[in-house]
Formats: C-alpha cells, sequence, structure tokens
C-alpha cells in the first residue's frame, strides 16, 4: 500500500499544476475580440492588409483580429478602400464562468476521483483524458498572441498538444475498459505507430503555427491550416472509433458490472462530445457551418467528467461490501487511534506530569504524532483482519489464485496445466465434477475427475458450436447471475453432469474450455465464484499459450538440428564418394592414355576414336568429382579462400586445355581475348582453375557445333573482369538467379545429350564469394548466354 501511494503522488500533483496552468491561460480571455455582427466583409476584397499582416480571407481576418483588445479600432486596407471597425469582446463574462467551472469539473474529477485509482488499467487513460480535456477547455482555443512574450506563444503548444493527444489516449481507454481486448495483442506495434503519428501531427501544427505568428501571410495560413485540419480528422476518427469499440464490445460483456460502466462513458461522451466533435468539428471539415453556440458545447460537455465518475465511482464507492468494508476498517481504526491517544496523551501524561513538569509538552506531541506515524501501518493490519474475518470467501479466494498463479506459470506442458487447473477449481468451489481441456497440436489433452461418458472431442465441438464469444455458457438455475444463464446450454454437457463452461481461447481459436459440474453442497455459483473462474481461465489461457510457444519453438529448432545434420551427411557422402572415385578414375585414364599411345602406330589404329571417347567420359567423370569434392568443403564450416598473387592467362590457357579434349568432337573451339593492361588478380589458383573450367565446360554445353566460346580478359573499377560467352539459346530471364543454385539446373541444351549435375555454377559463385568477388548471368544482345566474374586485383605495392 505504501509503495503504491508513493507512485501514485504525481498524479495527484499534475491536476493541481494544470489548474494554476488553466487559470493562467484563462486570464487574457476577457480580452479577447472579435468583429461586430454587421461586421461589412463583402466591403473587403481580399487579399487585405490590417496593420503589418496581410489576411487572405474572412476566416484569417477573425483570428488575426482576436489580438487586439476589445473596443479598439480594426482598419482593413484593401482595393476596396479601408474599412474601420470597433472590436468586441468575444467571450462574455457568462462564457468565461462557463469554461471556468467545465475546467475546474473536468480537473477536479481527474484529481478526486482517477489519481487515486490511476494504477487499475484503464482508469490511467480515464485520467489523462479528463487532465487534457480540462486543460484545453481552460486555454480555451488557438490565439493569434497579443505580445511577442514567450508566454503568449507557450499556451498555444499545450493546447495543441491537449488536443492531439486526447483522441489517443482516448482510443487506447476504448479498447482496454473495462478489462482489455485483443486488439494490442494481436497488433503490439499499432499503439507505438499511433503515438509517433500523433508526435509528426503535434510537431507540424507547432511549426506552422510559429511560422504563422512570426510572419502572418496568406501563405502562412494556409500551411497552417493543413494540419489543424487533419489534427480535427483524427480527433473525430479517435472518438468516433472508441465509441463505436465501447458499444460493441460492451454488448458482448459478461459481467453486467462492466456492461454498466460502458453504458455510463457511452452516455456521457455521447451527450458531451457529440455538440463539439459530431456537430461542430465535423461539419467545419465537410465545409459547413454550425449554428450550435460555443456556450452549449460547454454545457453539454459537463456531462463527460460526471459520467466517467459516475461509471467508476459508482461501482467503487457505493457497492454494499465496499462500504460494510470500509466501515468497519476506519471504525476500527478511529477508535485504535483514539486509544493510543488517550493511553499517551492523558495516562502516560499524568504519570509523568507529577515526575517531571517540564516534559508534558513532550508528551502531548508525541501523542499527537503516534497515531499520524502508525495510521497506515495500522489500517493495513485492519484491513488484513478484516478481509480474513468477514470477507472469508474473496480474501481465500484471492490468496488461493496467488497460489494457483505461481503453478500454473511454472507447469511445463499441457497435461501439467490441466491437471493443476482441475485440481484448482475442484478444489476452491467444491464442486462434484470438473474437467479442462486444452489442445496440443491436433491432439485433445483432457484432466477430469471424474471420467465424463461423452467423447471429449464432441464435448468441446458443443463448447464451440455454443460460445457466440468468449463469455461464459451457464445452465439454467445454476448461478446467482440469470443474466449469465442460458435455457440453450449444450445437452452434451448436462448430460456429462457439467453445469458451466468456459471456453479457453487462443486469439480467435478455441484451445480448449473449463467445464464445471455442480456443487457439492448444491448452492449455487455466486458472483465471486465466477470471478474466481475468470482469473483462474485468463492465467490458463496464458499459460496454454506460453507452452504452446515454447513447444514450437522446440520443435523448429529439432527440426532445424535434424535438417543440419541430414546436410552434414549428406556433404560426408560426397566427400566419401567423390574420394572413392578417384582411384579408379586414375586407373581408368592411365590405362587409356598407355592403349592410345600403343595403337597410334599399330594396325588397330581404328580403335582410337573408341579410346578417345572413353578418355573423354572419364575427364566429364572426373569434373563430377572435383565439384563434389569443391561442395563437400564449400559446405565445411572452415571453408575459405588463401589469396595468391595469380596471372589470369596462363590460368584461362590451362582451364581450356582442360574442357577441350570434351569439346573437340562437336568442333568447339576457344576465342580467348586478353586486354592489353591486364593485372594479376588475389585468389587461390585452384579455386579460380575450378571456376573458369566450370563456366568453359557449361558454355560448351550450350554452344551449336561448330561454333566459339569467347572467352574475355580485362579490367575494370573493381579488379579484372573474365567474360564467358556461348551463342546458344540464352538464359530465361527467370533463370539467372537460380541457375547458381546448388543441384539447380537451366532448361537442357538442344546440342547435345549431356547434361550437367547443377554443382558447377554453384561451386563457382561459392568459390568467388570467399575471394570477395561475384558473378553474373545474363544474354549477350547478339544472343547467347554471357557469365560475367569480376576478381580482386592483386595490390602490388
Amino acid at each position: 500500500m505504501g509503495d503504491s501511494t508513493r507512485q501514485r503522488w504525481p498524479f495527484f500533483v499534475i491536476p493541481v499544476l494544470a489548474l494554476f496552468m488553466g487559470l493562467w491561460g484563462m486570464r487574457g480571455l476577457l480580452s479577447l475580440s472579435t468583429p461586430p455582427p454587421g461586421y461589412p466583409v463583402n466591403a473587403i476584397v481580399f487579399p487585405a492588409r490590417v496593420g503589418p499582416a496581410v489576411v487572405g480571407s474572412a476566416a484569417e481576418l477573425r483570428f488575426y483580429a482576436q489580438s487586439r483588445p476589445a473596443g479598439s479600432i480594426l482598419e482593413i486596407r484593401s482595393d476596396a478602400g479601408v474599412v474601420h471597425a470597433r472590436l468586441e469582446p468575444q467571450i462574455s463574462r457568462f462564457g468565461l464562468a462557463i469554461i471556468l467551472l467545465e475546467g475546474l469539473i473536468f480537473l477536479g474529477v481527474a484529481l478526486l476521483v482517477f489519481a487515486p485509482r490511476v494504477d487499475r488499467g484503464p482508469i490511467r487513460d480515464l485520467y489523462w483524458c479528463t487532465l487534457l480535456y480540462g486543460v484545453a477547455t481552460m486555454i480555451n482555443g488557438l490565439y493569434y498572441p497579443r505580445t511577442p512574450s514567450w508566454v503568449e506563444w507557450i499556451f498555444p503548444v499545450i493546447w495543441l498538444a491537449c488536443l492531439t493527444a486526447l483522441p489517443v489516449f482516448f482510443f487506447r481507454m476504448s479498447q482496454t475498459f473495462p478489462r482489455p481486448r485483443r486488439l494490442f495483442e494481436r497488433r503490439p506495434k499499432l499503439m507505438r505507430a499511433i503515438w509517433i503519428a500523433a508526435s509528426v501531427l503535434l510537431l507540424w501544427q507547432m511549426v506552422a503555427a510559429f511560422v504563422y505568428f512570426a510572419s502572418p501571410t496568406p501563405t502562412a495560413w494556409a500551411w497552417l491550416k493543413v494540419p489543424r485540419t487533419l489534427a480535427e480528422a483524427s480527433l473525430v476518427l479517435g472518438v468516433g472509433l472508441g465509441c463505436l469499440t465501447l458499444y460493441r464490445s460492451g454488448r458482448r460483456l459478461e459481467m453486467a458490472r462492466e456492461r454498466e460502466q460502458t453504458r455510463w462513458l457511452l452516455w456521457g461522451i455521447t451527450i458531451g462530445v457529440a455538440p463539439y466533435v459530431f456537430f461542430r468539428t465535423l461539419p467545419r471539415l465537410l465545409g459547413f457551418n454550425s449554428a450550435i453556440p460555443p456556450e452549449v458545447d460547454r454545457l453539454f460537455e459537463l456531462m463527460i467528467p460526471l459520467a466517467f465518475a459516475f461509471a467508476i465511482v459508482r461501482y467503487k464507492w457505493l457497492d454494499i461490501d465496499i462500504i460494510i468494508r470500509r466501515s468497519l476498517i476506519y471504525s476500527i481504526l478511529a477508535g485504535a487511534l483514539a486509544a493510543v491517544y488517550l493511553l499517551v496523551g492523558v495516562v502516560v501524561a499524568q504519570q509523568i506530569a507529577a515526575r517531571a513538569p517540564h516534559s508534558v509538552e513532550w508528551i502531548q506531541f508525541l501523542a499527537a504524532a503516534l497515531p499520524v506515524v502508525l495510521y497506515t501501518p495500522t489500517r493495513r493490519w485492519i484491513a488484513s483482519w478484516v478481509d480474513r474475518t468477514f470477507f472469508k470467501i474473496q480474501y481465500d479466494y484471492a490468496q488461493a489464485l496467488l497460489a494457483f498463479q505461481g503453478t500454473i506459470r511454472a507447469a511445463s506442458s499441457q497435461e501439467e496445466i490441466t491437471e493443476g487447473c482441475r485440481d484448482f477449481v475442484g478444489a476452491e468451489l467444491g464442486v462434484d465434477s470438473v474437467a479442462v481441456m486444452a489442445r496440443r497440436g491436433l491432439a485433445l489433452v483432457m484432466a477430469a475427475e471424474p471420467e465424463p461418458s461423452e467423447d471429449p472431442g464432441a464435448m468441446l465441438e458443443d463448447v464451440e458450436a455454443g460460445r457466440a464469444t468468449r463469455r461464459l455458457l451457464a445452465a439454467s438455475n445454476t448461478t446467482t447471475r440469470p443474466d449469465l444463464e442460458s435455457p440453450s446450454f449444450p445437452p452434451s454437457l448436462a448430460g456429462a453432469g457439467y453445469r458451466l463452461a468456459l471456453p479457453l481461447t487462443a486469439g480467435e481459436r478455441l484451445n480448449g474450455a473449463i467445464l464445471v459440474g455442480e456443487k457439492k453442497s448444491e448452492r449455487r455459483f455466486i458472483e465471486e465464484d465466477l470471478k474466481l473462474l475468470h482469473a483462474v481461465r485468463a492465467e490458463t489461457e496464458s499459460a496454454l499459450e506460453r507452452v504452446d510457444l515454447v513447444q514450437r519453438a522446440s520443435q523448429e529448432a529439432l527440426a532445424r538440428e535434424k535438417a543440419e545434420e541430414l546436410e552434414r551427411l549428406k556433404s560426408d557422402f560426397f566427400s566419401r564418394v567423390a574420394h572413392d572415385l578417384r582411384t579408379p578414375l586414375t586407373a581408368i585414364r592411365w590405362t587409356v592414355q598407355n592403349l592410345l599411345d600403343g595403337v597410334k602406330s599399330s594396325p588397330n589404329a581404328e580403335q582410337v576414336p573408341q579410346l578417345k571417347a572413353v578418355e573423354v567420359a572419364a575427364g566429364q567423370l572426373g569434373r563430377l568429382v572435383n565439384n563434389l569434392l569443391d561442395l563437400s568443403k564449400l559446405e565445411h564450416p572452415s571453408a575459405r579462400s588463401e589469396a595468391a598473387r595469380v596471372d589470369l592467362l596462363p590460368l584461362v590457357q590451362e582451364a581450356v586445355a582442360t574442357v577441350q579434349p570434351a569439346a573437340r568432337g562437336r568442333n568447339i573451339r576457344f576465342d580467348v581475348s586478353v586486354a592489353p593492361r591486364v593485372r594479376p588478380v588475389s585468389g587461390d589458383r585452384g579455386q579460380l582453375l575450378e571456376i573458369v573450367t566450370n563456366l568453359l565446360e557449361n558454355a560448351a554445353r550450350y554452344s551449336p557445333d561448330g561454333q566459339a566460346v569467347d572467352v574475355t580478359v580485362e579490367p575494370n573499377g573493381e579488379g579484372q573482369r573474365l567474360v564467358v560467352r556461348d551463342r546458344g539459346p540464352g538464359i530465361p530471364d527467370v533463370d539467372s538467379e537460380r541457375i547458381f543454385e546448388r543441384f539447380e539446373q537451366g532448361r537442357p541444351s538442344p546440342f547435345t545429350k549431356d547434361r550437367g549435375f547443377g554443382l558447377g555454377l554453384y561451386v563457382a559463385r561459392s568459390y568467388l564469394e570467399l575471394m570477395h568477388g561475384t558473378i553474373h548471368a545474363d544474354n549477350h544482345p547478339e544472343g547467347g548466354a554471357r557469365f560475367t566474374c569480376s576478381v580482386p586485383e592483386w595490390p602490388d605495392p
């Protein structure tokens, strides 16, 4: 209690400061002026000049004229001539009295009704709504400064800040009163976005107002009008959406008390805000003039704080249980403190007076100070004793709920949650049967005592069919709240012995249910029982949602670990296969080469083409083995590239010599062109050789018979560039990135049946990324595919 009071003291101070601020802002309202009713506006041709200011419309002229004292002569110069008018007071003393009364009521409600309860959820938003509206009411509007003093410039800023923040607080209150909706849970960043938009709008209004105050011109007025229009539109939208939310949610609330509170709020807002927001501001936004005098707005606005206060006070102060409780507490407290004062100030003082008369005054002071010091701890102890003795149900339920929260929040599975909820409800409410069901993926977990005869899935479907909202389902004659009972209580639940059903939801989805049977005492469920059930449901839903998130995260982590393990096994398999194939491939190549050397000069020279074909096939298989080895290296966590000085021309010539035997059978040649200023590159020579070899092999596969593959080496701004171009069908735009993925192949070549394995381009790009180089594919303007590699240059001194 002491900590809560210390935390609330700023909310008591702020309305007092706001009152002084409002009174200070009101001091100049009587000096505000306006042109007389018969003012000859038609005789003025705009733009016109009023002193140093230039006005472009009658509205701008009225705004500027407010800064002149009432009774003064206003001189307007325009192309129509000079017009004089004696200004009249804009606000009468009666109107000022209404403004003062309205501001005092708003700030008084904020101080006396909401500040003591500001730590109770939506009441804080109600506090800020009444406080901001009270300050804005007393300042009364945006006025042109009468003097260049900073004081005259600060009150427009305060007024703009109050009316800009007001719809934001009102909208948030509508989403949390009397209990939170799920909008902010589903969209946690929505409120932050609204506050950012409101801050930007406030800053825009402030800058526009200061620009106009510094130089009143039609251009500055038009710039000020845009943010003011947006602010008024946000006020109408915020209030309208808030009222709609309160109306719709109020119809679905389960507790009669909450529905009554919502009705009081809607009544006050509708009567109090409608004249200003919907009958004055909204028509002005639509381009119409309102015929309602401002004094009428003020009178109707007085209903807002009264309705706010009555919605809270009626059910906080006038509740019979609370009246009895407070009467007991403060009666006992008064008697106890009076006894302390009498004991110290009378009995002890008389005893000491006989021995030390000079100490009597100190004893009297101590007697007066002791009740003050003992007030808070004594009241706290008495309140606890009264709750345990006279309000046993509320106290016991509150203590039991704290224990339940600790148990349910430590649960790690749906089974533990349902069993804990079942045991708690059965023990606290003393019912003959209770069942708690919860979904776990596609399965249904159920804890029941005793086991129901009905199918759990069918019972949950009946709960789903019977719930229009999250409202509790109650059979007839089971509670002291007939408004909650329904004659259409699901028959399957009634047949299984259940009388209450509370849906457990996760968002909009039914996640389970709490089913409660009759009390063993055969009494009805009272209001406190239902409150306990709603609190238990809230805790159970939160626990189920938490466990579900943890389980899904664990499943995803397990699936990720399995996928990583499969990738590791696959890489190990590729590496082992590649190493195992190298030995027989080496033997095949050696044997073929020896046979070729032996038959070239013998009568069996006709066997040379067959041996050449075997040699080419062995070379292609060797390329596949190399790519598999490269793949296993690239997917190892320690994959890296050793930077060294590499000359591109001999490396390209070596790659051409490697690919040439396979391309010679289709008469494909490689035309190498090297620019004169080519410099060495920084990279791993073996990896660069694999890159160029794979690109040449790919280009030869897609080149027509007898055509050339162009290989160009030239410098560029990022280092050295290698371009390999074929004269084949080209690459579709949708495949220009896909073909660099692992095991991804382009469309088949129309010139050969030989198909790659989808590894060459992946290896090329991966090696280049290790060297901080790049590669991309496109189509040459004259036809064919073009692969462009950029390799960093070797940094010679």
